[in-house]
């Protein structure tokens, strides 16, 4: 597939690494230093120039393309890429569009063929997520909402350690995919013992907690109160959201005439103007008996440093916003609770919106060291009717769970696909090529 991608910042050059190996890639972005990095890392073809520039857009050959990416820091030139594209008839365009005003009048992003996405909205989505399991590193919804995936930390003490899986009896409500341990995500067996400082993947009922809180050693908290520090889209957004579910929330945001905007835009929202790294502001809004502490600000470094600041003085958790991949490894080393990834989400919804290769939705875990995916089973799907232990299914992937209608299954061995049927798989890249072929239409 020929997929021309405007934009080469952080979620541009990060779709580009994810998709070159299977698409051909071509990729405009206006910075020469970029150009030329994108040149030495990526087998990809690169453009430099203005991605609304329809001489640059020619040149790129879009209307060749089968699909185009908008996502370069700057909404009108999304647009106007977007408006040039569906002109010259290009089949499928995904447009990131960062302001919520621009959503509201133009008829063009109303059309099919072209799909938006918006940051704030789906990082706010996640964040709200987080809040709801405060237990969980990590919380993603698959099959339209049916089913959770966490990651979950094993803490010293928990009583799990020391255990083999086979020793936690049949899963029921929720099953252990996979397990992160020095940084490498592995498929588990029966075999495997747990232990402290473990990361666990999990797929489940997310109505049904009590079964992972006992083994964890964990009390459901309820999150009665949040501060959050930024008052840009993604902290605004996130503001409303929670004032919305009736939790107390603070904002903390440096800039006085921002603030002011913030405060007649959200009634509900206490806000305070002031700088999020000195103890002063913080003890001011309260974060000693803060339940949660957001950092959302564009910024890495301001919101690692508030986050270590306010678990200090007493916040019980915090949660970082991240833009570059580097600050991950950094993030969980000094003892930040929870972090998200602004590109990593979004190109999981761009991925997503691709549909490539019969998978129905797609989500990358921990910067792609692993894979989830999603496939429905049809009347052509070729394992439609092939219980699951006569597929030869790779080491590297599992099946973790299957929403059938209504109902969610824990799938085992003589499991079979049934048309109507979500499969969610959990895979290792070295896995998901086959995995994908499994799941391919006769």
């Amino acid at each position: 597939m020929r997929i021309v991608i405007i934009g080469a910042g952080q979620i541009g050059s990060f779709l580009a690494k994810n998709l070159s190996e299977e698409h051909d890639i071509i990729i405009i972005d206006k910075n020469k230093d970029t150009v030329e990095r994108i040149k030495e890392t990526l087998d990809v073809f690169t453009i430099l120039g203005e991605g609304d520039n329809p001489a640059v857009l020619k040149e790129a050959e879009v209307e060749k393309a089968e699909v185009v990416i908008a996502v370069s820091g700057d909404d009108r030139t999304n647009i106007l890429a977007t408006l040039y594209s569906q002109s010259i008839g290009v089949p499928r365009i995904i447009a990131r569009i960062d302001d919520m005003r621009y959503l509201e009048y133009p008829s063009f992003l109303k059309k099919p063929d072209i799909l938006v996405v918006n940051t704030g909205t789906i990082v706010a989505e996640k964040i709200t997520g987080l809040i709801s399991t405060p237990f969980a590193w990590k919380a993603e919804t698959f099959a339209k909402g049916k089913v959770q995936m966490l990651k979950l930390k094993v803490e010293e003490g928990a009583p799990l350690v020391g255990k083999k899986l086979s020793e936690l009896g049949s899963p029921k409500a929720w099953i252990f995919v996979a397990i992160s341990r020095n940084g490498k995500i592995e498929i588990p067996s029966g075999e495997t013992e747990l232990r402290a400082g473990d990361y666990i993947f999990a797929f489940g009922i997310p109505s049904v907690l009590e079964r992972l809180e006992a083994l964890l050693g964990v009390k459901e908290e309820k999150v009665d109160s949040v501060i959050i520090v930024g008052g840009g889209k993604v902290g605004t957004k996130v503001a409303k959201n929670l004032s919305e579910l009736g939790i107390s929330v603070k904002l903390i945001e440096h800039d006085r005439e921002r603030a002011k905007e913030i405060a007649e835009e959200l009634p509900d929202v206490m806000v305070f103007n002031g700088d999020a790294t000195d103890s002063e502001t913080l003890k001011e809004a309260g974060v000693s008996s803060a339940d949660y502490f957001l950092a959302l600000t564009g910024d890495d470094e301001n919101n690692v440093l508030s986050a270590l600041l306010a678990k200090h003085l007493g916040a019980k958790r915090a949660t970082v916003l991240y833009y570059k991949s580097d600050y991950i490894n950094v993030i969980e080393a000094i003892g930040v609770d929870r972090a998200i990834s602004v590109r990593l989400a979004t190109a999981n919804e761009i991925l997503s919106l691709l549909r490539i290769g019969g998978v129905a939705h797609v989500a990358l875990v921990e910067e792609g060291k692993a894979e989830v995916l999603e496939f429905d089973i049809t009347k052509d799907t070729k394992i439609a009717g092939i219980a699951l232990k006569d597929v030869g299914f790779p080491s590297g992937a599992i099946v973790g769970i299957v929403a059938r209608g209504n109902d969610i299954i824990i799938p085992r061995g003589d499991y079979v696909p049934m048309v109507g049927d979500r499969l969610v798989v959990f895979a290792l890249p070295q896995a998901v090529k086959k995995v994908e072929k499994i799941f391919s239409i006769q």
